[in-house]
Formats: structure tokens, sequence, C-alpha cells
């Protein structure tokens, strides 16, 4: 008991209970990532008449580590440092403390950001779920099988509703929902396909999923200026 001989159950590995709350923040974190290496996207995602894609949840992923986390003594605390408000869209910047319960100043620190977009209050919570979720799936390299979501290419145009948590594209491009705005605006400005496509084209993108994150509001406004001269 308290020895660092791990257990072999199943093809998983077990460790003592009294091991588990020994070593430090670091060594925890490594013992949850040799108990856990996979987590099951739970959720399809549709594309109009496309295939769709699975996805994986936050109640997938805090269901898988929020055990781990208790039996291994570590505390996730996170902090909301800035909020930025465009429109029905909030960017939420994030700081995600690692703490070792049985010594707290043994922590460290990771950063994150995500958009939460909704026409009530519900965009702040929104995208607090999307950065806690991508902070633990990061942190423990979790697989999830399947394909991930840069491996698709999506034309806006095709894009219907999705559901309410937005899926997050790679941190320099912009997020699922900023191209569900995208497209609202376009048919709003009664822009068709391929005048949008010759605009991308012009600033070096072949779809919207390669819009950088900081130019995607100019992109907007360029669109508006345009639609009020048609």
């Amino acid at each position: 008991m308290g020895s660092k001989k791990e257990k072999e159950k199943e093809g998983e590995t077990v460790f003592d209970y009294a091991e588990k709350r020994t070593g430090n923040i670091h060594q925890r974190i490594n013992r949850i990532m040799k108990e856990v290496d996979y987590v099951k996207k739970d959720k399809e995602i549709q594309f109009g008449n496309r295939a769709g894609y699975s996805v994986t949840g936050h109640d997938a992923v805090t269901g898988l580590i929020h055990p781990k986390l208790v039996d291994h003594g570590i505390n996730i605390i996170p902090t909301m440092d800035r909020v930025e408000q465009s429109g029905n869209r909030s960017r939420v910047h994030f700081t995600f403390r690692w703490v070792n319960v049985d010594n707290p100043e043994d922590n460290f620190e990771t950063h994150a950001q995500a958009d939460g977009v909704d026409n009530q209050d519900k965009g702040i919570g929104k995208a607090w779920s999307i950065a806690q979720r991508y902070t633990v799936l990061k942190t423990f390299h979790l697989e999830t099988g399947e394909k991930d979501i840069e491996e698709y290419d999506v034309d806006a145009n095709d894009l219907d509703k999705k559901e309410e948590d937005d899926i997050p594209y790679p941190s320099s491009k912009i997020t699922g929902q900023q191209r569900e705005q995208l497209v609202a605006l376009c048919k709003e400005l009664g822009l068709n396909n391929e005048f949008v496509k010759k605009k991308l084209k012009e600033n070096d993108w072949k779809t919207s999923a390669d819009i950088e994150a900081e130019f995607f509001d100019a992109f907007c406004d360029e669109l508006r200026e345009i639609g009020k001269g048609e």
C-alpha cells in the first residue's frame, strides 16, 4: 500500500488509492493519463444534406475525468479573465489553475479562450463549457477517435443550425458559430455564393474555415459596406 507498484486489471492500469494521492501535480496528471487515454465522441453535428461528424460533448469529458480528479487529488479552478462582447457573441478568456489538493502551492496554469453565441444570456456559459472541455482534452492528450474537426471542409452555404454548444476550430481560425454568423450575414445582404467565394479568394482564403479570427470582424464590415452599395 502506497508503493509505486501498478496493478493490472482488465487491461487497464490501476493504482492503489494511497498511491494516487502521492506525488506532485505533474505526477498525478501523468497517472491519470496512464488510466485514461480515450473519450468517445457522443454528439453528431450535421451540415445540410452532407454527412455529419461526431464531436465530444462537455458532459462526456466531465463524466470521464471528474472521478479521476477526485481520486488523484486534483482541483481545476477556472477564472474568467476577460470578456469581449460583439453583438450576440461572447469571446471569453480563461485561466485554469490545476491544483494538488494535498499541497495547494503545487499548481500550474493553462490558458484558453472560446466563443459563445447566444441571443439571450447563455453566451458566456457556452464559451466556458467549450474552453474547459478543450483544456481537459488537450492537457490529458485524450484521443477522441474518428476524424478531427480540422479534417472537414464544409461550404458555409451548406451550414444548418447546429447544437447550442459551439464547436471551435483551431484557435487562429474563426469558430463554427462565427461561420454561421457569416452565412446569415451573406443571406441578409443578398450576397450570392460565387461573390462570397471571390471575396474569400481576394484574401487568400479557400473557404470560410480559413478566415483568421482577428480578421473576421473586418471582413464582415467589408461585406456590410458592399451590401449597402448594392
